[in-house]
């Protein structure tokens, strides 16, 4: 059996208005690393997607807890202003990895940088899509 699994996760803010992320992720459980890519998703209808590589964690409690930290890698020499220059995201997943709690920053723009920062996301796990 692989030790190599996708997942794909879509989060959104539980304030209204705010942008949504989706997450397409492979787990390798032998390492315990993540990588992937973070499409954000704006309410003006802009896309801004960047590399992300993380861990996988288990934390100890009295339920169990599954926890994945990612970091954004922009590309070192990055022509387009818009592009997003970093990344960082804790996702803590109760339920058996369908659902959770996330928090993420991502910044975009180098002449004039903005943050979105969302504290309140809610984690969902969607099914990869279908490839023929």
């Amino acid at each position: 059996m692989s030790q190599l699994f996708a997942a794909v996760y879509e989060i959104a803010s539980a304030t209204i208005g705010r942008p949504s992320l989706r997450l397409n992720l492979v787990v390798n459980r032998d390492t315990a690393g993540v990588v992937g890519t973070a499409a954000l998703a704006t309410v003006t209808g802009e896309t801004h997607e960047m590399p992300v590589r993380g861990q996988h964690l288990e934390i100890d409690s009295d339920e169990p807890l599954e926890a994945i930290v990612l970091a954004g890698t922009p590309p070192a020499f990055s022509i387009l202003d818009e592009a997003p220059a970093s990344f960082q995201m804790l996702m803590v997943l109760p339920s058996a990895w369908k659902e959770g709690q996330a928090c993420y920053k991502m910044s975009i723009g180098k002449i004039f940088p903005r943050v979105i920062d969302i504290r309140d996301g809610k984690a969902r796990a969607v099914l990869p899509a279908a490839v023929y």
